[in-house]
């Protein structure tokens, strides 16, 4: 199985990567729930998705349970042992999976995992994040901490997402 993930501060635009890779599928998705973990299935397209991506400005991973981390840790590495899955894709994005301890189990755990880190500039963050009012400033700056650590430690790609549409093909 291949993993691909997508981190970057708040209002990068972690999500809409993550629709226009979805819109790019052929088949139709179902969304699955086993207790905390939450996906979209893509049989056709030979595609998993974390979390459920919809109009509403926080989806996809941002509704996951914050403390769904070691069940789909334990989720992917049984698919990713699972040579049914192995023509499969797992994608995700976002802060529920953007720390030390997915990182170690991506890097380890998975083969080749393809972790992008969108850098967007100060400005274009800035306007995203108007429209954003339940995130405060220092949560912002504490994420944007989070993902710049994660990015120094770990061989992620950093491109713009603005700059570089379809990137992730």
């Amino acid at each position: 199985m291949k993993i691909i993930g997508f981190i970057g501060e708040p209002a990068s635009g972690k999500s809409t990567v993550m629709r226009e890779i979805i819109s790019s599928f052929k088949g139709v998705g179902y969304v699955r729930k086993i207790g905390l973990i939450v996906y979209t299935f893509y049989h056709d397209d030979k595609a998993i998705v974390a979390g459920i991506y919809d109009d509403q400005v926080f989806s996809g991973t941002d509704r996951l349970s914050k403390s769904c981390g070691p069940v789909y840790r334990e989720w992917i590495k049984e698919m990713v042992d699972d040579p049914d899955f192995d023509d499969y894709t797992f994608y995700w994005e976002g802060e529920r999976f953007s720390n030390n301890k997915f990182f170690d189990f991506f890097f380890q755990e998975c083969p080749d995992p393809l972790i992008y880190y969108l850098e967007v500039n100060e400005e274009v963050l800035n306007e995203r994040n108007q429209a954003r009012s339940q995130q405060n400033d220092t949560w912002r700056k504490g994420m944007k901490t989070r993902m710049n650590n994660l990015k120094n430690k770990y061989p992620v790609i950093s491109v713009d997402p603005i700059a570089e549409k379809s990137f992730w093909c």
